[in-house]
């Protein structure tokens, strides 16, 4: 399930991804685990997604999480505390509105790679520390590299090293320096928890507790 998502302006705190959330859909109540997310146009493909850490103090963003199937567009209202007693705060944390019901969404998360030169020749240079295994840079070939002063550059093939493994050659616009430090930006996929737990009774159903 993906919905459209907000934090309560009463509730005190900001939600965290991977914090479980009792959902109220309807007549349904269940607890998840949802994966916030932001829409990213730099991210190929129409349906990707890219996960935050925290919803945003104010406004809109996006989770996904597994659910019981609901027509698109039923808004629901989500609660983190379901202990009973009394609660110094407001309860309700966030309410939001189904947008879309699918089994798989592409999310993604972004990650960026740092190694060192080890020998510059003009504008070729050999990069280690970057990748751990000739495989890994076989995958990133083409990719593209900058360094700290700005000078982009690309992956172009496998150094066979047997004290360096990971070891590969990169063209650069520009003479980078030994001293210079060398990025890779990249995404990698991250994976939607399956957990989704019908709440039949407040007082027998076992929750999970939330990490804050």
């Amino acid at each position: 399930m993906r919905v459209k998502i907000k934090k309560h302006r009463w509730y005190p705190h900001i939600l965290k991804s991977r914090d479980p959330v009792t959902f109220s859909v309807g007549w349904r109540k269940f607890q998840s685990v949802p994966i916030y997310t932001m829409e990213d146009d730099t991210i190929q493909g129409d349906s990707t997604m890219r996960a935050i850490k925290y919803t945003p103090k104010f406004g809109f963003c996006y989770a996904v999480f597994y659910a019981p199937t609901f027509a698109v567009g039923t808004p629901f209202l989500g609660i983190q505390d379901m202990q009973d007693g009394d609660v110094s705060h407001f309860r309700v944390c966030t309410t939001g509105v189904i947008i879309e019901m699918n089994s798989k969404f592409n999310v993604m998360k972004k990650l960026k790679l740092i190694g060192e030169p080890y020998k510059v020749m003009k504008n070729t240079a050999f990069i280690k520390g970057m990748f751990s295994s000739s495989l890994e840079v076989a995958k990133f070939t083409g990719a593209s590299l900058k360094t700290v002063s700005g000078i982009r550059g690309s992956i172009k093939r496998v150094v066979k090293d047997p004290q360096r493994n990971g070891a590969f050659r990169a063209t650069f616009e520009d003479k980078i320096l030994m001293s210079d430090i060398v990025f890779c930006r990249t995404w990698y996929g991250v994976d939607v928890p399956r957990f989704c737990n019908p709440v039949i009774s407040y007082g027998k159903t076992r929750m999970l507790k939330s990490h804050s």
